[in-house]
């Protein structure tokens, strides 16, 4: 699965699509069956999405995600992980056109299941009933059921419309099409969708017996059955061959109820529990990082890696030996990254860069100012950062050096840059502006400090596997 920061920004704009009106019955059945399975937070997001539609239309107004993440609360990894929910769960479809390096998405909402289909699904219905226990599942049994009354005894009176109603028989008027859009039905629901990547049918057919069970009885429906179990309970395709041979009816067809219920069986008796249902979690990048961070690789070159690779939140943990960022710093990188619209990599370099300078803080407008500026200058990667905030950091220190030389102490105050000749200092832009007093001590012992903790810290993961 690929980064959450490579594929969503806050600045990238989105606009909402309904395929159909959700009536209350739809809200409940995604309070009480779809909630447990995937989270306040989702069905938070499904319910805001649902609302930015306006009352009888179709899309939204565009937004950016930053307004989704102010409404939500969240951050921007969690609203990621809970757009992947929706889509997994077949509440959400997304799409995504990109033109230059802005995103535009749509995403379009969709229905719940019926209750009916849910608890017949043979999926969502067993994660539902691994997760809420036999009691409180019978109980949402009971809450969306009800006993069909009898209707034997009864004769139907019921009229046609033709019985009821006269021919028409004035002058006929042309049914005009309406220009101003369709009529808005129903909300269709598209349920989950699986893939046979994982599962290859074509062992598990060769691997069966004429004369156990043809061919021919592994029909549509019984290949979306065992697509589902194998999605609840990894079972491989030689298992499933002998748990097909035990629902063979006498007829030669398959009772699909009896392999849920061996397969099931099956799985509790192996492991004691019932399955859960766990998002995937984000693997690292697939790269050739071992051949680029060999024991001749620069430390200079390591970290550039390490800065393009890692996203800006587990930048913040890595520094932080494992803590998790303070919510407040966290705001701040967003909304720069939001306003500058700058590349994680060189985001991951002022990061870096801004706490060295400032001792561990994070300061908004002075970081706002170095991105402005890093932005004009069309920083693109890590090592273009890493290069630029080395060279204005040496400028820095030089006219430090000079000042100290050739000025008093309190030459410089937060209103004056001028020295007693009456010349202007030439400062770099972000140097100039800043509102927290860099620290004065030298950061070269400090810089490489840090540069080779990173880089051995990056090392070693790559040397363990991780």
């Amino acid at each position: 699965m690929a980064e959450f920061w490579m594929e969503l920004q806050p600045v990238d704009s989105y606009r909402v699509k309904a395929n159909g009106v959700l009536s209350e019955k739809d809200r409940k059945i995604l309070t009480f069956l779809y909630q447990p399975l995937m989270g306040a937070e989702c069905l938070a997001l499904y319910d805001t999405l649902v609302t930015e539609v306006e009352e009888n239309r179709l899309w939204s107004e565009s937004h950016s995600h930053t307004q989704l993440l102010n409404l939500l609360g969240i951050s921007l990894p969690n609203l990621f992980q809970a757009r992947l929910k929706l889509e997994g769960l077949g509440l959400l479809r997304s799409f995504v056109q990109t033109v230059g390096e802005s995103r535009h998405y749509i995403y379009e909402i969709a229905a719940p299941l019926s209750p009916e289909q849910f608890f017949s699904d043979g999926l969502l219905n067993i994660y539902l009933y691994s997760k809420i226990g036999n009691a409180q599942y019978q109980r949402l049994r009971r809450f969306f059921s009800d006993t069909p009354m009898s209707e034997d005894g009864f004769d139907e009176v019921t009229r046609s419309f033709q019985d009821v109603f006269e021919t028409f028989t004035g002058s006929e008027l042309p049914v005009t099409t309406a220009e101003n859009g369709e009529p808005v039905g129903r909300a269709q629901s598209r349920g989950v969708t699986l893939d046979d990547k994982a599962f290859d049918f074509a062992v598990m057919i060769q691997s069966l017996s004429p004369t156990m069970l043809s061919r021919n009885a592994v029909t549509e429906e019984v290949r979306a059955c065992i697509l589902k179990l194998h999605a609840i309970y990894a079972i491989e395709e030689l298992d499933m061959v002998h748990y097909l041979y035990r629902s063979v009816q006498a007829d030669g067809t398959l009772d699909l109820d009896y392999l849920r219920k061996i397969v099931r069986d099956g799985y509790q008796m192996q492991h004691n529990r019932l399955p859960e249902l766990k998002a995937k979690t984000t693997a690292p990048p697939e790269t050739t990082t071992k051949q680029e961070l060999q024991e001749g690789a620069s430390d200079t070159e390591a970290l550039a890696y390490y800065l393009e690779n890692v996203t800006p939140y587990q930048l913040m943990v890595d520094i932080s030996d494992g803590a998790v960022p303070a919510e407040t710093d966290l705001k701040v990188i967003d909304e720069v990254m939001a306003q500058q619209n700058l590349p994680i990599p060189v985001m991951n370099v002022l990061i870096e860069y801004v706490l060295l300078r400032l001792d561990g803080k994070i300061s908004k407008n002075y970081m706002m100012t170095i991105a402005a500026h890093w932005k004009r200058k069309k920083v693109q990667t890590a090592k273009e950062a890493m290069e630029m905030a080395w060279a204005e950091h040496e400028k820095y220190k030089k006219l430090q050096e000079e000042g100290t030389q050739k000025a008093p102490s309190n030459y410089r105050n937060n209103n004056r840059k001028f020295n007693q000749t009456g010349r202007k200092e030439i400062l770099p832009d972000w140097f100039d502006k800043e509102e927290v007093k860099p620290v004065e001590k030298a950061m070269t012992t400090r810089e490489k400090s840090s540069l080779d903790k990173q880089v051995e810290e990056m090392k070693k993961r790559l040397k363990e596997g991780r």
